[in-house]
């Protein structure tokens, strides 16, 4: 009897040569298609940071519209059943003082899910406003009159709502723009960008001044080029800058912005705009 022939059942393996051409293979295949991938998703998220700041925007006019006010942001600090609130409190009354003008926007009170209140890193988008047009003016919808330099509406009198002349300006929003104008904000609408300097963090309880991160820690504080004008956007004040990308890693600045003023804030759902001196 004939012994079968076990050639025929040996299965060939790769060599180490050929296992390491096909390692090179898909190595090549990752820098060709990771960069355009990466491309792909950053121009995602950007794209979702643009989208939530001009939904906030939408949501807020339309919050002024229905309220006659502004809507207080939730303290960075806030922790419960507050969070996501206007001022951070379960009460919830519309308008009243806001003692702290920045913070998250208060997206419960706003009727819109917490993503909305992010930028496409899913870091929380910055929300200041300025105060003085948080308070009940008892007027709704807030339409104005046609007021002249002559004929303002007097301090501390609610006969035009939201443009009442002569407010005060404490804590009112000014943003630097690239062109060097200083342009006046009612609210204002940030996200920190990529790198996040300066974003609140998801837990209220790690939130940290900006000068404790490592980028800045040890590094000058002044709000300028070479101290990084990502300060100026995460120092707590009312004072922001709008300017282009800066990749230098000694002064980063990839923040996105969007803010309308007093006039704008009004006219944005059909009122008539403000013409009573802010």
């Amino acid at each position: 009897m004939m012994k079968p022939d076990n050639m025929s059942n040996i299965r060939r393996g790769f060599t180490l040569i050929e296992m390491s051409l096909v390692l090179v293979i898909i190595g090549l295949v990752i820098m060709i298609v990771f960069p355009a991938l990466n491309a792909v998703r950053q121009s995602f998220q950007q794209s979702m940071t643009a989208s939530n700041l001009s939904s906030l925007l939408r949501v807020t006019a339309a919050y002024v519209q229905a309220n006659g006010c502004l809507p207080c942001p939730t303290p960075a600090s806030t922790l419960g059943a507050g969070f996501g609130r206007v001022r951070g409190d379960t009460i919830n009354a519309a308008c009243g003082t806001c003692n702290v003008p920045e913070g998250i926007a208060p997206f419960a009170s706003l009727g819109i899910p917490s993503s909305t209140a992010k930028d496409g890193w899913g870091r929380w988008i910055t929300m200041r406003i300025d105060p003085a047009l948080a308070i009940n003016f008892g007027i709704i919808p807030p339409t104005a009159p046609n007021l002249t330099a002559t004929t303002l509406c007097p301090q501390g009198q609610s006969c035009t709502g939201l443009c009442q002349a002569n407010l005060s300006t404490a804590d009112r929003i000014h943003v630097l723009t690239q062109s060097g104008s200083d342009q006046q904000a009612a609210v204002l609408f940030l996200s920190h960008g990529a790198n996040g300097l300066g974003a609140y963090h998801a837990d209220p309880l790690l939130n940290e001044g900006i000068d404790q991160h490592p980028t800045f820690r040890g590094v000058s504080t002044a709000c300028s080029e070479t101290g990084g004008f990502e300060r100026c956007n995460a120092n707590g004040d009312s004072d922001f800058v709008q300017g282009g990308f800066t990749p230098d890693a000694s002064a980063p600045f990839d923040d996105s912005l969007l803010y309308l003023d007093r006039n704008a804030l009004v006219a944005y759902l059909g009122n008539p705009a403000c013409q009573s001196v802010w």
